[in-house]
């Protein structure tokens, strides 16, 4: 098949869109598709690893005020910004009005800086995966004051009717899982004539070095990922202080929060800074569990996923454990999403032997339902079955 996947920008280091996004697609390359990324912005090593897997890429600039930087920008410039994904939810920007031309399908993963309108299936059949809440909220992590509200503001609300528009005229919407896609119901998604399909990620199992350390003695707890309030770093850093474990507690990545991790030295806490590929592999296998304190709900953990591969159990928040975690068998999940509550999970995972065998005996039998080739494979169904499918009416 003649597949292009769509992603609003390609920037190092990845999130978990991005990477999974890559992983699919140099699959199906190796399945002998043809297979495109189309973006808006890629940086040169990004570039580098898409061609390095026989993958075309095509970069096609859209406006904005200002760069995705990930560094944030003025009140104003967001409004701009988020006013330009509203004027593109009905008018895709001429770069993108022959995407889907000769394409026997189109994955949309994320399409904000974009515009929804380019997930209206016109001349090939749109496949959308909500890796996380942009069809109804400009956050995309539908979390407020600490807590995920029933309902959001008057705006959100108005622009997600804006988006929906686009929406209910892809071919299939995929929600990674239930909840996900009760979540975007709840918040009044409304799919159309698009089909909706639940359909669970797989991911491959990480590459390991072979001299990689196994965890020691003591136990250590490793966090990976971007450091800012939502994935719940200062929870994290809260809990840690109450637990007050004979213990380490390794924390991987980049992001806002950084320096209250590195003054964190003194609690025990160790900074090695963002890791990546067999890096993140070895820093999992050296560890006895994976900590994992995010406080939205997060559509597929990417990195619980790859601890489950390699054996390790994880310690999560009640949103973030999702349906990867389960409490007692491959992991804990904390009563609630407190300081006081993650303390007490993190204590009973230390101190207790027998819990820690049974939990990480379960996160190695975990390892089976997230195999990717079986994945991939759903995936292409998918496609198949879009591409017979006729064209919703736009």
């Amino acid at each position: 098949m003649r597949i292009t996947h769509l992603h609003s920008t390609l920037l190092t280091p990845w999130g978990g869109a991005e990477a999974y996004l890559f992983a699919l697609a140099a699959a199906q390359r190796a399945r002998g598709h043809d297979v495109e990324i189309v973006t808006a912005i890629a940086d040169d090593d990004s570039a580098a690893r898409v061609s390095a897997a026989g993958i075309s890429l095509s970069i096609r600039p859209t406006w904005r005020p200002y760069a995705p930087d990930r560094r944030g920008s003025s009140a104003f410039a967001r409004m701009t910004f988020h006013t330009l994904d509203l004027v593109h939810s009905v008018l895709l920007p001429r770069a993108y009005r022959d995407v889907q031309r000769d394409r026997d399908v189109v994955h949309v993963h994320r399409f904000q800086g974009v515009g929804a309108s380019v997930l209206r299936a016109r001349d090939a059949p749109v496949v959308h995966t909500t890796h996380d809440y942009c069809l109804v909220d400009t956050s995309s992590t539908t979390q407020r004051a600490g807590g995920l509200p029933p309902r959001l503001g008057f705006a959100q609300r108005v622009r997600a009717w804006m988006v929906s528009l686009s929406a209910r005229r892809s071919t299939v919407i995929v929600f990674p899982s239930e909840r996900t896609r009760r979540r975007h119901e709840t918040l009044g998604f409304r799919h159309g004539g698009a089909a909706v399909l639940v359909v669970p990620h797989g991911w491959p199992a990480p590459t390991v070095p072979a001299e990689a350390a196994e965890p020691p003695q003591r136990p250590r707890l490793v966090f990976l990922g971007k450091l800012q309030r939502a994935k719940g770093i200062e929870l994290l850093l809260r809990a840690w202080r109450l637990a007050g474990l004979d213990a380490d507690l390794v924390v991987a990545g980049d992001g806002p929060e950084r320096a209250a991790v590195e003054a964190a030295a003194s609690d025990g806490v160790h900074y090695v800074g963002w890791v990546d590929a067999e890096d993140k592999g070895a820093l999992i296998r050296s560890a006895t569990a994976l900590v994992f304190p995010s406080l939205w709900p997060e559509t597929f953990g990417l990195v619980v996923a790859e601890s489950l591969l390699l054996g390790r159990p994880v310690v999560a928040t009640p949103a973030a454990a999702g349906d990867l975690v389960v409490h007692g068998a491959n992991g804990l999940v904390a009563a609630d999403a407190t300081p006081a509550a993650f303390a007490e999970a993190l204590r009973r995972l230390v101190t207790d032997a027998d819990l820690r065998r049974t939990v990480t005996s379960g996160a190695a039998d975990s390892a089976a339902a997230l195999d990717f080739d079986r994945h991939v494979e759903r995936i292409d169904t998918v496609y198949r079955e879009a591409r017979d499918a006729s064209l919703p009416h736009v």
